[in-house]
């Protein structure tokens, strides 16, 4: 397939397009791990993938699911939906620290006003299931 452009402003919406796409992609570092995981402590799992969407299912049902951008460090939550999302004003995000070793999850909070995602994530070894 050739692309061919007439004038500056075919080339201007293409690069237009380009930029609007890469905006609305997350930021996912490449070493952030995806798959799911699961903590010996919780009946829950808990499942990134590498579209930058995570899950929380218990005994196979969706409780939460959302968005989630990673940095080299840190990891940004955002429910959408689901009986356990967190859905009050200012607690839709939650951003933690994170640490993968020996196919472990860790997470520390940095800021996250939904008390229950805390609750659910932090002092937990997150083991990823193969």
């Amino acid at each position: 397939m050739t692309i061919r452009f007439s004038g500056t402003a075919g080339v201007g919406a293409y690069a237009f397009a380009i930029c609007s796409t890469l905006a609305l992609s997350p930021a996912i570092a490449a070493d952030f791990p995806t798959g799911t995981f699961e903590a010996k402590q919780t009946p829950f799992t808990v499942g990134f993938d590498n579209k930058g969407q995570f899950r929380v299912t218990q005994g196979g049902t969706l409780e939460v699911m959302g968005s989630y951008s990673a940095t080299a460090s840190e990891l940004k939550l955002t429910d959408s939906k689901g009986p356990w999302a967190c859905t009050k004003a200012g607690e839709h995000t939650g951003t933690y620290t994170w640490k993968y070793e020996n196919a472990v999850l860790t997470l520390v909070k940095l800021t996250d006003k939904c008390a229950e995602r805390v609750k659910s994530l932090i002092g937990l070894d997150w083991q990823q299931k193969k």
